[in-house]
């Protein structure tokens, strides 16, 4: 596996020598993909911004989320991470965007014994928004700060490898 350094480096080349952008739209992983977006040198030529909405009412609200779906999951699904990223594709206007949803650990809403995460990749060509990667990741159950560095880590992984096998 690639260190996030060399991921981070990645998705800035690709995307700057394309002449394209990514946003972000997160829950569980609490605003670290944005700050390890935003933490690459020349970020503002490639990063349009971030959102991190942890409640279904603003998931609703600012990325246009179902909301009887996000009630009956607590906004955790494949499908709330494909609204979470194509809301934010409007909302920021990028090329790309990265979304997020899960759980850190066990609770009362979430019936799986360990942490989990879905991650949704969307993006706008010839003015068409589709959904074009999706994926479920499960960790082992750690410390809160540890499982959401480990998701916005995977998050930016998944999103370099999708951009190195595109052709542009």
């Amino acid at each position: 596996m690639s260190s996030i350094h060399s991921d981070l480096d990645l998705i800035k080349d690709i995307l700057i020598s394309n002449n394209q952008t990514v946003s972000v739209a997160e829950s569980v992983t609490g605003g670290n993909i944005q700050a390890l977006l935003a933490s690459v040198s020349m970020a503002i030529d490639f990063y349009q911004g971030g959102i991190t909405t942890y409640n279904i009412g603003q998931k609703v609200r600012h990325l246009g989320v179902e909301p009887i779906h996000a009630i009956k999951c607590n906004s955790v699904s494949d499908k709330v991470a494909r609204e979470l990223a194509i809301g934010a594709l409007k909302l920021f206007m990028s090329d790309f965007s990265i979304a997020v949803t899960g759980y850190v650990g066990p609770d009362e809403n979430n019936d799986s014994d360990k942490p989990i995460a879905y991650i949704s990749i969307a993006r706008i060509s010839n003015e068409e928004i589709s959904e074009v990667h999706h994926e479920k990741i499960e960790y082992e159950l750690k410390e809160r700060d540890e499982v959401q560095r480990y998701f916005a880590e995977c998050a930016i992984r998944i999103f370099g490898e999708y951009l190195s096998k595109r052709t542009f």
